[in-house]
């Protein structure tokens, strides 16, 4: 898995993103433009996060 903004594993990130570097992200899962992800967030393997969204502490998502 990723964490905050590795991008070593197909992990994109948005520059305009901010991601908590607690948060962690699997393979392949894009961000999008000015997207929050809070403290302890998981993201799942080809989770694709349009722009805009907030996703707060302790979430699991794909």
């Amino acid at each position: 898995m990723a964490t905050g903004r590795d991008n070593n594993s197909g992990v994109q990130i948005h520059p305009t993103a901010v991601v908590h570097p607690t948060a962690e992200l699997d393979h392949n899962v894009e961000v999008g433009p000015y997207t929050v992800i809070g403290e302890s967030v998981n993201i799942g393997a080809g989770t694709k996060i349009g722009s805009h969204a907030v996703i707060d502490k302790w979430t699991t998502i794909g």
